[in-house]
């Protein structure tokens, strides 16, 4: 009679451990389960902000082709430009503006019309460049020789939610002085 008596004495011993054990593996599942959680909102977080720098930098290019525009209305204009104004959004290359250091907001700067106010360009006007030899001019028979190019620094910046902020630049080059 003794032969039972010890197995169940075995079996109540062992009730405590398993208990133990399930409680274990539930806590390690529930530490993967919050970190995975964790991780997914990381991500989340990520792919906001890059759609946002993405609408940012779309916005600043869309900025570049009307500047680029604006400047072609400049050079068809028959009357000369006036890029001395202060704070039109017009420069030329002696006033050593740096685009890094412009207070974009609040500078009064050519802002896109009908878009956002943080979508903003500056114009440098960087003078006549020669060119060497010689040139064909469009919409023209004739050849120029020792004809030259005027150059323009485009700058324009966007800024979009989520502090997405982008600045882009483009030389824009025309046969016709401003």
């Amino acid at each position: 009679m003794n032969t039972p008596i010890q197995i169940q004495a075995g079996l109540t011993s062992q009730r405590g451990v398993s208990l133990v054990v399930a409680l274990v593996m539930l806590l390690v599942l529930t530490l993967i389960g919050v970190s995975s959680m964790n991780t997914a909102i990381v991500e989340l977080k990520m792919a906001g902000s890059m759609q946002q720098q993405g609408v940012a930098l779309n916005r600043a290019d869309e900025a570049l082709r009307v500047a680029e525009e604006d400047v072609l209305a400049i050079v068809t204009d028959p009357a000369a430009f006036d890029f001395t104004v202060a704070d039109d959004g017009y420069y030329v290359t002696a006033d050593n503006i740096e685009v890094h250091e412009i207070d974009w907001p609040t500078q009064g700067l050519t802002s896109i019309q009908g878009a956002n106010a943080n979508d903003t360009y500056v114009t440098e006007y960087m003078g006549a460049k020669p060119i060497p030899g010689e040139s064909v001019k469009v919409g023209t028979d004739g050849r120029i020789i020792g004809g030259a190019v005027h150059s323009f620094l485009i700058t324009s910046r966007s800024e979009a939610s989520k502090s997405a902020l982008r600045l882009a630049q483009s030389i824009f080059v025309t046969t016709s002085p401003p």
